[in-house]
């Protein structure tokens, strides 16, 4: 079925974002709205899946998770940004996919699996150690479980998500492939059953730079290492004067390691942002200065804090411009879009199934 492409993608509500979340979708959303209509979804329902033991900062981390979209550059004049729970449809459409999903196509969801075993490992470490506490309750409270309908079921909702506003194209990582094959195949097994109501989503490739933290592993909340993108100037710079360097370098006369080898197994946090926020020709002579010794860790992070100074300026900006009631107020008119797109495919397929 040709259609026109529309873009579709989301995230999880967990509050504040950092620039990995930036770099690694953000900036190619921004890009995005210029090029395609775009569907962007605060997905607080897939938040339940997994976090449905605690929903007390939910509405909290919708609203700064928004404001930071905003601050980096998306613009609800160009792209629909809306609340997942505020358009019921989604669960209308993830109900009537899920009649034609084969549980076994669940069950080997990379995902599902991957998290059971991480928990079956867990639990027997804890075994082994003499601890008697369940982990679900050691970790999340009493009563937690994570193999639930919903976890389980989450892929089809996902596609209710995309196929609800026939997304055709979905920017993913290369590693967020065999996730929107899921989709695409529940796609064709509705399709199969009812008649071609859904074109298939197609990926949409985009790099994922690497984004170290500050201490140069991978950006991570859980880890305490993300800069985050509301950063203000005096916390910007305490992270960048605390960021991992080079251990082997006693003095800035030393040869350093700026790139991951065995003299330095993580590589340079200030190197690899470098990449991010300094031309090529600089990077090349940077990692040059570094191996020959010509340069200290400290006059390259005095140098990394000036690219990245001006990038902040304008994220801090953009955010100090909206308030909280901006931010409901954007929502409430992305709802006001999304229902009325997610209505006229919801007829369709009623219509499709002979429920009207």
């Amino acid at each position: 079925m040709e259609r026109a492409d529309i873009v579709f993608s989301g995230m999880r509500p967990t509050g504040r974002l950092h620039i990995g979340n930036y770099w690694g979708a953000l900036k190619n959303w921004v890009d995005l709205q210029d090029r395609f209509p775009c569907f962007f979804c605060v997905a607080d329902w897939h938040m339940l899946t997994t976090g449905y033991n605690d929903t007390s900062k939910l509405r909290e981390n919708c609203r700064e998770m928004v404001l930071d979209w905003l601050a980096a550059g998306l613009d609800p004049a160009k792209c629909v940004i809306f609340r997942q729970s505020d358009v019921s449809e989604h669960a209308e459409l993830a109900l009537m996919l899920g009649m034609v999903t084969p549980l076994a196509m669940l069950e080997h969801n990379p995902t599902w699996k991957e998290q059971l075993q991480e928990l079956a490992k867990t639990k027997a470490g804890m075994a082994a150690a003499g601890e008697s506490i369940r982990y679900e309750e050691n970790k999340q409270g009493a009563g937690y479980e994570l193999r639930t309908f919903g976890f389980l079921g989450y892929p089809v909702l996902q596609a209710a998500d995309i196929l609800l506003y026939h997304g055709t194209k979905v920017p993913v990582g290369r590693d967020q492939l065999p996730h929107l094959e899921l989709s695409r195949e529940i796609a064709r097994k509705f399709n199969n059953a009812f008649g071609p109501i859904f074109a298939e989503p197609q990926p949409l490739l985009t790099p994922t730079p690497k984004v170290p933290g500050a201490d140069a592993r991978k950006m991570s909340k859980s880890y305490g290492n993300a800069i985050d993108i509301g950063e203000t100037a005096a916390s910007l710079e305490a992270k960048v004067k605390g960021m991992y360097t080079d251990p082997t370098r006693k003095s800035a006369t030393d040869p350093g390691h700026p790139e991951p080898c065995p003299d330095n197994e993580r590589g340079c946090a200030v190197f690899a942002l470098h990449k991010l926020y300094a031309s090529e020709s600089f990077v090349r002579a940077r990692g040059a200065d570094c191996r020959a010794g010509k340069l200290g860790c400290m006059a390259c992070k005095k140098d990394l804090l000036c690219e990245m100074s001006g990038p902040f300026e304008v994220f801090r900006a953009r955010r100090d411009s909206y308030r909280a009631s901006d931010v409901e107020a954007v929502l409430a008119e992305g709802a006001l879009k999304a229902r009325a797109a997610a209505q006229k495919t919801m007829v369709a397929v009623r219509r499709a199934m002979r429920l009207r």
